[in-house]
């Protein structure tokens, strides 16, 4: 079975381990946690168990206003290093034009 072709959650054997999707291009290994991109020739052999889309998808929603304040705090950390201020003046709005959307 291909990769593209399994759902998120599903369960796998990979090169010899046991791996769940956790997005359309990464899969965490079942022992380790760690991820891996999975390459889309690659052959798979779909196992019997299959975990929730929900488990492997929740994570913890972050505030907006977190994530704003937190990037103004590193860019004030930047500002600091670099000499051309105007390139990351433009980095800065592009991402907060970004996040606002």
């Amino acid at each position: 079975m291909k990769f593209k072709l399994l759902s998120i959650g599903q369960q796998f054997e990979y090169q010899g381990e046991l791996y769940v999707k956790t997005s359309p291009l990464i899969a965490s290994n079942m022992e380790t946690g760690h991820n891996k991109m999975i390459p889309a020739y690659a052959t798979l052999t779909l196992q019997n168990q299959s975990v929730s889309e929900k488990e492997v998808t929740q994570k913890e929603a972050i505030n907006s206003e977190q994530v704003i304040t937190a990037f103004n705090d590193f860019y004030v950390s930047c500002v600091a290093l670099i000499e051309d201020k105007n390139a990351l003046d433009i980095a800065r709005d592009k991402f907060m034009q970004q996040i606002i959307k």
